[in-house]
């Protein structure tokens, strides 16, 4: 995941900088920055490599704004990040330049006072840190789902960072979506990395965070209770995002397990909508969820699945949302006919005729449990996947 330049303009170094033109291209990437004064004409697009972010003062051509243009040409032909120009010569950007970058995408900055040698050495750490986040990301992928054995996951734990104790439990955190638009984030990464100390982790991961926490102290309610409210603390407990929570591990070996948890966590409080959710407390979706791309249990469940469809389309019933009701209710007729605002002889007569169109021939094994796991499969499929 490389720097955006909506990202880098949240550096100190560029919080004065004015966008004028380019908005919709803020989501390109930065590379690397770089200074170009006295080149003028082709040298411009030789000189500038892809994603690379300019800063000029325009000296080689400060009698000639029309040439401006020309210039922001050779920086899209070259394919630049941005471009940066420092009010020494002008205030302002002709409209055709502006135009062309809009055309474009391509985002255009007037600043003025700061020293572009700052700017460069802040945009090429904050760079240089997205480059180490990645290769963070890359051994994470490594240590989750890959079967290690607890050696080669430790190894690979203690080269992410040195500093990790024995004791962990990873969060997986994701900002909460209302009607398409995420709330306004309250979490500073920074600062909770600060607050817990250097056995932590918190990286940007699959659009949201992971964080790994670990202890020296082996009490597992010391863990959950310290870790927590240190999240709490940094605004992740309040609905501003939505969290899976693994269970503690006892043994650094087990990190990759303790990633996953957080995950399949996150995916059934997603499935619930729930603020969050403890892998603990998931029931059988402990099974489900980290099976449900199994080509095996895509099989299963679709063709149950299937079978009530064809019936409600055929027949014009809803046999399929009585199936669902009933299972949410815990095979419970009553509070399964308040569900759907139905007489209970009505939801009776409806489970039968579902059973005998899943299990005609009666074959033993075709029973609640199973209808149940279908189901729940068909409810994770239709909202997760």
């Amino acid at each position: 995941m490389a720097l955006t330049v909506h990202e880098a303009l949240k550096l100190d170094a560029l919080k004065r900088f004015k966008l004028v033109a380019g908005m919709n291209g803020l989501e390109r990437k930065i590379t690397r920055a770089g200074i170009l004064d006295h080149e003028v004409g082709e040298q411009v697009r030789d000189t500038v490599q892809t994603g690379e972010f300019i800063f000029s003062n325009l000296l080689a051509i400060r009698d000639q704004p029309e040439k401006i243009v020309e210039f922001v040409k050779h920086l899209i032909d070259a394919q630049a990040a941005c471009f940066a120009i420092k009010t020494i010569y002008f205030k302002e950007i002709p409209k055709d330049a502006i135009e062309l970058a809009h055309k474009h995408r391509f985002p255009l900055f007037l600043f003025d006072e700061t020293y572009v040698e700052t700017i460069i050495l802040e945009i090429d750490r904050a760079v240089n840190i997205q480059k180490h986040e990645q290769h963070i990301r890359l051994m994470i992928d490594q240590i989750s789902g890959n079967n290690l054995n607890e050696f080669r996951i430790r190894k690979l734990a203690y080269e992410i960072n040195r500093n990790f104790k024995k004791n962990c439990i990873v969060y997986f955190a994701r900002e909460v979506m209302v009607h398409g638009v995420s709330d306004i984030p309250t979490f500073n990464p920074n600062d909770l990395i600060k607050f817990l100390g250097n056995s932590c982790l918190v990286v940007s991961y699959k659009n949201g965070y992971l964080i790994i926490v670990t202890y020296a102290n082996e009490k597992n309610e010391y863990i959950k209770k310290v870790s927590q409210s240190a999240l709490s603390l940094h605004g992740l407990l309040n609905d501003t995002y939505r969290l899976g929570i693994s269970e503690v591990k006892n043994d650094l070996g087990a990190l990759g397990r303790a990633i996953d948890e957080s995950k399949y966590a996150y995916d059934f409080a997603s499935l619930y909508d729930m603020n969050q959710a403890n892998f603990s407390d998931m029931g059988i979706y402990q099974l489900l969820i980290p099976i449900m791309n199994d080509p095996w249990v895509y099989s299963f469940y679709k063709k149950m699945i299937d079978k009530l469809v064809n019936y409600d389309q055929d027949k014009g019933t809803n046999l399929l949302n009585t199936a669902i009701a009933y299972i949410e209710n815990e095979g419970n007729i009553q509070k399964t006919s308040e569900k759907l605002f139905q007489h209970t002889n009505t939801v009776r007569y409806r489970i039968r005729k579902i059973n005998e169109i899943l299990n005609p021939s009666h074959i033993k094994g075709m029973t609640y449990e199973t209808l149940a796991v279908a189901i729940r499969l068909h409810l994770i499929d239709k909202k997760l996947l």
